[in-house]
Parts: C-alpha cells; sequence; structure tokens
C-alpha cells in the first residue's frame, strides 16, 4: 500500500549523513507531525543526522493479531529502503531510534528486541508498560477494539511485546547493549508507569537514564526535550545532568 516517510536530511552535507534517528509518532500523529510541530529540522542541521519519521497509524509499531506487520514494516523494510534511497551510514554505534507516547513505546521496543542495530534509545512520555496501559478502565471503548485488533481479543501480552521481558532477556555479556534515556512530565498521565520502568531498569545491565521535569503530555514538554534527545545521542552537555534524579 502506499504511505508517507518524513524526511530531514542536513543540506549543508554533501556526503552520506554521519548518523541516523528513526523519529516515531504517537498515536494521535502521523508521519509529519515531528516536522510540523517541532524544531526537529534545526537539530537535524546541527547535529549531521537524518531523521527518518515514518508513518505508522495507531499500531503500536507491532504486528498486529488482526492487521499489518507494523513492527516489521519499522525494523527491517524501512531501514533497508531508506538505506538504499539515501545512503545511509549503516553502522549501529551511528544509528538512533526515538520517540513520543505510542512512539516511545515503540523505540524502546526497536531497541530492547534488536540491541546491536541501535546505539542509542529515547522514549519521551512513553507507554512503558503497555500491561497497565490495555487495563486502563478509562480507556474508551473505540480505543479498546483498536487495542484487541492489535494484541488480541483478550488483550494477551506476549513476552515480545513487554519491554519489562525484553530488558530482563537481555544480558550485556553477550554483545554491547544501547544506551537508554526516559523523559516524562510530572503532570503527564504516564508518569507512574514511567517511574516504575526507571526503578526497574536501574539495577539491569544497560545504560538507562531517566528525566522527570515539569509538563504534561503534549508539544512543550516534547519541544524542550528534543534538545535533551539530541544532547544524549550526541553525548553534549545533556540535561540529564541536571533534571531531577529517580
Amino acid at each position: 500500500m502506499s504511505t508517507s516517510i518524513h524526511v530531514v536530511y542536513p543540506l549543508e552535507s554533501r556526503h552520506p549523513s554521519s548518523s541516523t534517528l528513526y523519529l516515531l509518532h504517537g498515536a494521535g500523529d502521523n508521519a509529519s507531525t515531528w516536522q510540523r510541530l517541532t524544531t526537529i529540522e534545526m537539530y537535524a542541521q546541527q547535529y549531521g543526522c537524518t531523521v527518518i519519521m515514518p508513518e505508522a497509524n495507531r499500531s503500536y509499531y507491532t504486528d498486529m493479531m488482526y492487521g499489518l506487520n507494523y513492527f516489521q514494516f519499522i525494523t527491517e523494510e524501512l531501514p533497508e529502503l531508506c538505506g538504499q534511497l539515501l545512503h545511509l551510514n549503516s553502522d549501529p554505534e551511528r544509528t538512533y531510534v526515538a520517540g513520543l507516547s505510542m512512539g516511545g513505546y515503540g523505540a524502546l521496543k526497536c531497541a530492547l528486541t534488536y540491541p546491536k542495530r541501535y546505539a542509542k534509545a529515547v522514549s519521551l512520555s512513553g507507554v512503558t508498560d503497555i500491561k497497565r496501559r490495555l487495563r486502563d478502565p478509562e480507556m474508551p471503548q473505540g480505543m479498546v477494539k483498536e487495542m484487541q485488533a492489535i494484541f488480541g481479543r483478550e488483550l494477551t501480552i506476549s513476552h515480545d511485546q513487554d519491554l519489562y521481558a525484553l530488558a530482563a532477556g537481555q544480558k550485556s555479556d553477550r554483545h554491547p547493549l544501547p544506551s537508554l534515556l526516559c523523559c516524562c512530565g510530572s503532570s503527564d498521565p504516564f508518569i507512574d508507569m514511567n517511574r516504575d520502568f526507571a526503578a526497574y531498569m536501574t539495577d539491569k545491565a544497560f545504560d538507562f537514564n531517566y528525566v522527570e521535569g515539569p509538563g504534561g503530555h503534549d508539544w512543550l514538554f516534547w519541544e524542550k526535550h528534543l534538545k535533551t534527545t539530541f544532547d544524549f545521542l550526541f553525548d553534549r552537555n545533556t540535561e540529564i545532568e541536571r533534571g531531577d534524579a529517580f
């Protein structure tokens, strides 16, 4: 089927971009939203980074039970296609994935499933506990139907869809693990699950970082922490150092 991919390429460089960021949208957004509502182009130019923003609809970046294989698309088809078209640097040490809300879940899922493919991953206001999300008693009935199409009628989460299980299954002695960053606003409805995930990850083998600050589940917070994201990805003086410690 036809779909959309938005790409920001650092134009001042006549050579292949030195790094690649797959930037994933949230459930209420599409492939264009990051480019329309944030300064992502400025950061791409500043850091010489190609930013790829794919369309994933409301799939939760999952191979759906009753639908399409979006996780396969994001992790297999998309890198192959973009690598050919854009002559990307395919070095995993220069390949990153990030996203917000649903996309935060997707970004962490990519990195925890295929840790050798990504150097770093960032979740902004992410759904870090998909089981808790599916148990939300206030979830609208229309969204329940969407989730059933993704995860099945019983909303049963398998090992490969659970960030906790994926993290527990990775050992640093097998191969280098990606560095992870989670950011969440103190007024965000997902704050408790982000705090719990941060607590869980503190004794795991990952280089895990957590930033919490004022803000909700909105573009004001995500724009602010877009800088946090790029500082983290490119080892600059990052807000992690002065953010609220867990």
